[in-house]
């Protein structure tokens, strides 16, 4: 049986509705993958964007299966193993279907929904856990955009069994060093997470020290500084971290040219895209996408 259809089956009641939409319209659908890997990796079992009207409520009984759920606008809340959680915009859970779960829509409710499973999952969800990290009121602060997107619906049907075990190992990786860097009685200047987001969301511009010293008024001696103490990396690393990631995707999953990505992720000199992609990679542009296909 497919995972869509344990969900249908898992569906403690059909609700009512007021639209003529059948219940499979509030569902993911289903991911197809290699079963002969699922022991060893993550492995994707279905996802979708999800349009729920006001006042709709989906309750599942427990399955085996762990969720990924991002808020694109709309309001709502998620239960599951005795814990609620407020959906907003740019909300983020990573949650435990095995005890059960239930989405409820305060009003107009859109989400990213990733279901899967593998041997590793149960670790990094007990680990975020204990440091309080399966729930983010807002992504887009956090810095983790760029490591969540390849994940989300428009983007698991595309890659790989290994592809989508190592992005979704790095995504909960940041999560957790994200997760810990903000614990309890640490704190991040303001101007920081809006400065990360802003790398996150803009990576493709032609971004400086200057510019950014100019944007958010602060000295960039102190921007290197801090940005370097609470995210181990100065503000141009992070940056091209963050070009080769979206990098990485295009070289993937589209059959665009070096230079073509190259000048899409923000590099108008491929010689240069080609050095830093090798630096932070290992790999040539070119050697990377034929060792994805």
């Amino acid at each position: 049986m497919d995972f869509v259809h344990l969900l249908m089956h898992a569906l403690i009641e059909i609700p009512k509705t007021t639209t003529s939409m059948p219940i499979t319209y509030y569902l993911p659908k289903n991911t197809t993958m290699d079963g002969s890997l699922t022991p060893f990796l993550f492995y994707p079992q279905a996802s979708g964007h999800i349009i729920m009207p006001a006042g709709l409520t989906l309750s599942f009984h427990p399955l085996p299966t762990y969720g990924i759920l991002y808020v694109t606008q709309g309001a709502g809340q998620i239960s599951f193993g005795g814990r609620q959680y407020a959906l907003t915009g740019n909300s983020f859970v990573f949650f435990d279907g095995r005890d059960g779960f239930t989405f409820t829509a305060g009003n107009h409710l859109e989400y990213d929904l990733l279901y899967f499973n593998g041997s590793p999952a149960q670790c990094y969800y007990d680990e975020l856990v204990r440091i309080g990290g399966i729930y983010i009121s807002s992504l887009s602060s956090s810095g983790l955009n760029s490591y969540l997107r390849p994940l989300l619906p428009s983007g698991t049907a595309y890659v790989s069994p290994f592809a989508f075990h190592r992005l979704l190992t790095d995504f909960l990786s940041e999560l957790i060093d994200y997760s810990t860097a903000t614990e309890p009685g640490t704190s991040v200047p303001d101007y920081l997470r809006q400065l990360r987001e802003y790398l996150d969301d803009n990576f493709f511009k032609d971004i400086t020290l200057e510019g950014l010293e100019s944007l958010f008024g602060v000295n960039r001696y102190r921007i290197c500084r801090e940005f370097r103490e609470n995210f181990d990396q100065p503000p141009l690393q992070y940056l091209h971290g963050a070009r080769i990631t979206k990098a990485k995707v295009l070289l993937a999953e589209t059959n665009l040219k070096i230079h073509e990505i190259s000048y899409q992720v923000g590099y108008e000199n491929t010689n240069q895209f080609i050095h830093h992609f090798k630096k932070i990679t290992g790999w040539t542009p070119a050697a990377y996408r034929e060792r994805k296909r």
